[in-house]
C-alpha cells in the first residue's frame, strides 16, 4: 500500500498527464483512508491531467466513499479529513451536485449511503452526520426531499426533527456564507 501512496504522490507532484486506466487501477486498489485522501486530492488538483478524464459517476463514487470513510474513521494522523470536516465537505459536495443537471441518481446514491452510515454508525458518527451534514442540507428547502424518508423511520426520525428545527431557524445559512466568501475571494479561472 505504501508503494501505491508513493505512486499517487508522484503523480500529484508531476505536471505530466496521467493515464485514466492507471487512476482507475489506483481507485480499485485503495483500501485505507489515506490512499483515498490522495486520490481525492488527485481528482481535485490534477483533474485536467487525467487523460482521458474519469467519468463523472466513477469520480462521484470515489468522493462519496472517501468522505463517508472519513466520517466513519475520524482520521487525525494523516492527510485525510477528520470526521466533522468531512461531514461539512460532504454537504458542500451534495449541494454542488444538486445544482448540476442529470445528477439525480448520484444524489439518490449519496442520500442512501449517508442514511446507511447513520444507521450503522456510533453516536459520534451520527452526530457528525446530523450536525455537519444534514442540518445544512435541510437549510435548502429544495434539498429536503432527498432525506424526507427520515421523518417516517423510527430510527431516523429524532435526528430528522432536530436537523429540520435547525434548518428552519437558519434557512440557507451555509449557502449564504459560501456566497459571501466567494464574493470576497472570487476564484481565478
Amino acid at each position: 500500500m505504501d508503494e501505491l501512496k508513493a505512486t499517487i504522490r508522484t503523480a500529484l507532484q508531476s505536471r505530466s498527464s496521467i493515464e485514466r486506466g492507471r487512476v482507475r487501477e489506483w481507485i480499485r486498489e485503495a483500501r485505507d483512508v489515506e490512499t483515498l485522501a490522495l486520490l481525492y486530492r488527485l481528482t481535485e488538483e490534477a483533474w485536467d491531467r487525467i487523460d482521458p478524464q474519469l467519468e463523472d459517476s466513477e469520480t462521484c463514487v470515489l468522493i462519496r466513499g472517501y468522505l463517508l470513510r472519513c466520517i466513519l474513521d475520524d482520521p487525525h494522523e494523516n492527510i485525510a479529513l477528520p470526521r466533522q470536516q468531512a461531514a461539512g465537505e460532504l454537504e458542500v459536495w451534495f449541494v454542488h451536485l444538486a445544482g448540476k443537471k442529470d445528477t439525480q441518481e448520484i444524489l439518490q446514491n449519496v442520500a442512501a449511503a449517508v442514511t446507511e452510515l447513520f444507521l450503522a454508525g456510533d453516536e459520534e458518527v451520527r452526530g457528525a452526520i446530523e450536525t455537519g451534514f444534514l442540518e445544512h442540507v435541510l437549510e435548502q428547502i429544495s434539498l429536503r426531499p432527498w432525506f424526507s424518508h427520515w421523518a417516517d423511520d423510527d430510527r431516523l426520525r429524532d435526528a430528522w426533527q432536530r436537523a429540520l428545527a435547525w434548518a428552519d431557524a437558519h434557512p440557507d445559512y451555509m449557502k449564504s456564507l459560501r456566497e459571501q466568501l466567494q464574493a470576497l475571494h472570487p476564484r481565478e479561472e
